[in-house]
This record gives C-alpha cells, structure tokens and sequence, in this order.
C-alpha cells in the first residue's frame, strides 16, 4: 500500500468531512447490522436504513395511507353491453381506463350512477369487444380524457390513524472491580469490554422482540404506581389491521399455495421505491419447507467440474416481485411454534425515538460517580424508549403453521 501524506486544515478547525465515512460512529442498530447481520437482531439492524422519527410523548399515534389500485368484479355475464353491475365502484371515476382479462378489451368508465354500477364505452382501443364473464376481474390501466376536457373527480386515499406508544427497553452490564481489574486468558479483551459486549446484545434482541411480538398498551398503572406503555410489533400489527394477512398453511404447502400467501402483501403500495420486494424472516422450518419447494419447482444444473451439491436459496420470485429469504434466529430460540413466517416491507416501517432516549448510555463508577452508591463494581446500563410505525400493515403477511413442502 503507497503511503499518501495527510493533508492539513488550514481553517484550524476540525470538521466532520475531514474523517472517512467509515470513520465515523454509527448509529446503535447500524453498528449491529455492521457487526452482526446474521446475529438476533436482524430487522432491528435494518431500521437502521429506515425512516427515523422523534415521539414526542409516551403516546405515539400515527396516520397511515395505503394506496389502493380500483378493479372492477363483474357481478354478470356480458357480450356487447355497456351498463355493467359490479362489486363496487369504490375509488371508480368517470375517465378510468381498465382492461377485461382474457380477450385484453379495453373499456372507459363513462359514468358511476351507483355503488355497483358503471357504464362504460366498449372497445376503447383497438382490440373489438368480447365476452366478460361473471367473477371476472377488471383491472384499471390509467385514465384518458377529451380534449379541453372539464376538471376530473379528484381521488384520494383515506388515512388511518394508528394508536401507538413507547416501549422502554432497559439493558445492563456490571463487573466488580476486580473482575475490572483482571485480565481474560488472551489478554486482549477485558472482563468489562466483555460484560459490555454482553448487554449491547441483550439490548438488541429485546428491541428486535418488541418488533416482532409487543402488542401496544395504553400509559397504565400495572406493577406498582408508575406508569408502564408498550409499543405495537409488526405481527400484532398485521393482526389488528390486515387480519386477512394472517395466515395458517395447511398440512402441506405448494408453490402455488405460497404464491397465494404470499401475494396478499402485494396488493397495496406504499413505497414506490420497492414496491415489489420484501423480506421474508422464517424459522428453521420454513427455511427448509422454502428450499425444498426451491428444489421441487426450480432447476438445477450439475458439470463434471462440481464439488458441491444441493442447494440454498437467499431469495423467490414471483409474478409479484421479489421476496428475500432471512433464517431468524429468534424464531428458532424463542420457543413459539414451528413454520412461523413474517413478509415485511421495510421502506413502509419507522422507529420513532423520544428525545435523549435513542440507546441512552449511563456509566457508573464506584470510587467516583455517586450512582453507583459507593460500590466495589463499575456498571452501566443501556435504554431506548421509542414506538413502533407500520405505515402499511397490509404490506406484510404472517404465515403460521408450515409444516411440509408439497410437489402439487
């Protein structure tokens, strides 16, 4: 490696760009997935390329919108009409372009004289129009106007307000003093880095808990006289706003059952950004069941110059998009049922963290600090106190119950 000399700050004042980026501290959950992506805490480590608020109370509501793409379900069966009974015409307005599946026939919407009725122009295109069966399922491709045409409905997505409070995760580490003062066998690690190193895992597997399985509660008195709040983790979430989400596999899942299962989380969109990949945390064996569904449905190719076989897949893909596969240790420790499988669209997820409570560091010292109540030991401990924001539960599908891959 060529040695460049540095260079000097001529201003006499040293800058934050003066240090390399990777100089730099991070924050607590991108140090983790820095340090350990593949440890406990993997959605936790993620939220550190997510959105990032402020709480600023201990109740920490918040708005969510989801956009919702209009279709039409034909309630008949129709040749060459042009009134059409339909499902709903929710979010329909005059101007709506949508295509008949099948024979590819486009249709405009001319007028929406009710909830469940529409009358359309046929054929708007070039292919002539054809038979619509009933049950079948429209689906909007844009909409078209006139020339000097008059102002169209404004449309617009209603937002739901989510209630949502603070969690308070409390870690802490302790040695006594002459544990501080002994080395480990190697000598390179001291007995207070490791207890350190202990409770900064500790703390992330908590938070990445309360991602997953807290359920919110309301400021209430619980234990004692102090007020104890939980936030809301992204199962429960999908439980309360997306309930058809939730999902139990059968005794045996195919592909074609999973890309069902699957597709759910697909059918809204959030975050233009991805919105057709997602993350996918399972427990062991749903990691097999998706292999060995990987295995049945996929292709595999062998040469005389392989040294390996069989076979692990990071990630599937369907007609939908992407979804990226992550074994989650926790799944595997905690004990709750197997075949447990989470889809999350993370772009759509927030940690808000109340002010001066983003992983607080407090230390204390025996022999100097009075916290510490003049013990022989040096301590510390670490707090978060911060609430959960799913903008879009019906983002995310829960899976319980994998059981077995199926070939059919």
């Amino acid at each position: 490696m060529e040695y460049t000399q540095g260079s000097f700050n001529p201003n006499g004042i040293f800058y934050s760009t003066y240090n390399p980026e990777t100089l730099n501290a991070r924050s607590f959950p991108d140090m983790i997935l820095r340090l350990w992506p593949n440890g406990t805490a993997p959605l936790y480590a993620m939220t550190s390329q997510c959105k990032r608020t402020t709480a600023i109370n201990h109740t920490h509501g918040y708005h969510t919108k989801a956009m919702a793409f209009a279709q039409l379900v034909s309630g008949g069966t129709y040749t060459n009409e042009t009134t059409l009974t339909v499902a709903s015409t929710a979010g329909v307005v005059p101007g709506m372009v949508f295509q008949v599946p099948g024979t590819a026939e486009n249709i405009i919407v001319l007028t929406v004289p009710s909830a469940t009725s529409v009358t359309v122009h046929r054929a708007y295109g070039r292919v002539a129009e054809g038979a619509i069966g009933d049950g079948d399922v429209l689906f909007c491709v844009g909409n078209n106007h006139t020339e000097a045409s008059l102002r169209p409905e404004s449309r617009g997505v209603a937002a739901t307000y989510v209630p949502n409070y603070t969690s308070i995760v409390r870690n802490a580490w302790s040695v006594s003093d002459t544990a501080r003062a002994s080395l480990t066998e190697t000598g390179d690690f001291t007995n207070v880095g490791e207890s350190r190193q202990d409770c900064m895992q500790f703390h992330s597997t908590d938070m990445e808990s309360h991602l997953f399985f807290s359920q919110p509660q309301a400021p209430t008195q619980i234990t004692g006289t102090k007020l104890e709040h939980t936030t809301q983790g992204i199962i429960d979430a999908v439980r309360q706003y997306a309930s058809a989400n939730m999902i139990t596999a059968g005794a045996t899942t195919s592909w074609a059952q999973l890309v069902t299962m699957l597709e759910k989380g697909f059918t809204s969109v959030s975050s233009l950004g991805s919105a057709n990949e997602r993350v996918l945390f399972t427990d062991s064996l749903g990691h097999k069941i998706l292999t060995e569904l990987g295995e049945l449905y996929g292709n595999t190719w062998k040469g005389m110059d392989s040294t390996t076989f069989g076979m692990q897949f990071t990630a599937l893909r369907f007609y939908k998009g992407t979804v990226y596969i992550k074994e989650h240790p926790l799944f595997n420790a905690l004990g709750q049922p197997a075949g447990l499988a989470v889809m999350a669209d993370l772009p759509t997820m927030a940690m808000a963290y109340m002010e001066g409570r983003d992983v607080k560091r407090e230390e204390y010292d025996g022999s100097g600090d009075s916290t510490g109540n003049g013990i022989d030991a040096v301590g510390g401990s670490l707090t978060t106190e911060f609430a959960t924001e799913f903008k879009d539960p019906g983002a995310c599908v829960v899976i319980n119950g994998l059981t077995a891959a199926a070939a059919a």
